[in-house]
C-alpha cells in the first residue's frame, strides 16, 4: 500500500472513532438524563408523598399516554388549535384553579378547538373520568397537576387543554 493510502486509511479510521466517540457520548447523555429523572422522582415521593401518589394515577389512568409522562407534550392530534398536539400541562398551575382542573378530570373535554376551522374534528378528545377517578385520587392526581412546572423559557399554553 501506497504512502498516500495509508494517509487516507488513518483519516478513515480516525473519522469512524470520531464518530463512535459522539455516538457514545450521546447514549450516555440520555442515560444520564434518565438517571436524574428517576433520582427526581424518587426525591419527589420523599419530599411530598402526595405528588407522588398524583404521579402514580397520573400513570394508572394513562394520563401521560396522551399528555407525555410529566405532562410536558403529548402525542399528535391533527388539526388541534394546540399546535396540532394534545395539550402541554406544565402550565396548568399559572392559568387554572383547582376546581377547574377538578371539573376538566370530571367532565373531560368533549370538544376540542379546530386549528382550521374548515379542516376535520380532531380526532383526540380528553374522556370524563368522574366514574373513575374520585376520593383521594382525585386529590392527588390535582397536587401531582398543579405541581407540574414548565422547562426554563417554555411559553404557556392557553388554548386550554
Amino acid at each position: 500500500m501506497s504512502l498516500n493510502g495509508l494517509k487516507i486509511m488513518v483519516a478513515l479510521l480516525s473519522l469512524a472513532l470520531v464518530g463512535a466517540l459522539i455516538a457514545a457520548a450521546a447514549v450516555d447523555a440520555k442515560r444520564q438524563k434518565e438517571a436524574e429523572a428517576r433520582a427526581n422522582v424518587a426525591l419527589e415521593a420523599a419530599i411530598n408523598p402526595q405528588i407522588a401518589r398524583g404521579r402514580a394515577v397520573f400513570e394508572k389512568y394513562g394520563c401521560n399516554s396522551c399528555h407525555g409522562r410529566d405532562g410536558s407534550g403529548g402525542i399528535l392530534n391533527i388539526n388541534a388549535e394546540s399546535g396540532g398536539r394534545v395539550n402541554d400541562l406544565t402550565h396548568v398551575f399559572e392559568t387554572y384553579s383547582q376546581q377547574e382542573i377538578t371539573d376538566r378530570i370530571r367532565n373531560g373535554v368533549p370538544e376540542v378547538g379546530k386549528s382550521d376551522p374548515t379542516g376535520p374534528d380532531p380526532p383526540l378528545r380528553m374522556p370524563p373520568y368522574r366514574d373513575l377517578i374520585g376520593g383521594q385520587e382525585l386529590k392527588d392526581l390535582i397536587a401531582f397537576v398543579m405541581h407540574l412546572r414548565p422547562a426554563p423559557g417554555s411559553k404557556p399554553d392557553t388554548t386550554g387543554w
